[in-house]
C-alpha cells in the first residue's frame, strides 16, 4: 500500500512539474534576452511585430463592421500573423496574461522596409 501511494505521489509531482517547464524556459529566455540585448526569437507563426501608429480595435473578422475582440493603443505590441488580405492583417495582441487573435487594418501599422 505504501509503495502504491509513493508511486502515485511521484507521478503527480512529475505531472505538475512538466507543465511549468515551457513557462520556465520562456522566462529564462526573456531574462537572457534582457541581459544580452538580443531580442527573443519570434514564434514560427509570427511574421513580424509592430506598434500601431494610432489606437484601434482588433476585429473578429477582416471587416470594419465586425465585432471588436479587443482594443489597443500605440504602446501595444502587435504580432502580425498573416498579411494576405488586401486591407487587414491577421494579428495577435497580448493584454495582461490573455492573448487575442483577430484582424487590424494595415493602414495603422508602420511601413516596413522591404527585405
Amino acid at each position: 500500500m505504501k509503495r502504491l501511494l509513493s508511486i502515485t505521489l511521484v507521478s503527480l509531482c512529475l505531472c505538475a512539474c512538466s507543465g511549468k517547464k515551457d513557462h520556465a524556459t520562456e522566462e529564462g529566455q526573456a531574462v537572457i534576452a534582457s541581459e544580452t540585448g538580443i531580442p527573443l526569437p519570434l514564434p514560427p507563426d509570427i511574421i513580424y511585430t509592430a506598434r500601431p501608429l494610432i489606437h484601434g480595435k482588433l476585429y473578429s473578422q477582416p471587416d470594419f463592421e465586425a465585432v471588436p475582440v479587443a482594443y489597443f493603443d500605440t504602446t501595444q505590441q502587435i504580432y502580425v500573423l498573416d498579411t494576405s488580405n488586401t486591407m487587414f492583417a491577421k494579428a495577435r495582441i497580448r493584454q495582461d496574461t490573455v492573448q487575442y487573435t483577430g484582424y487590424v487594418p494595415k493602414t495603422i501599422l508602420p511601413a516596413r522596409a522591404q527585405e
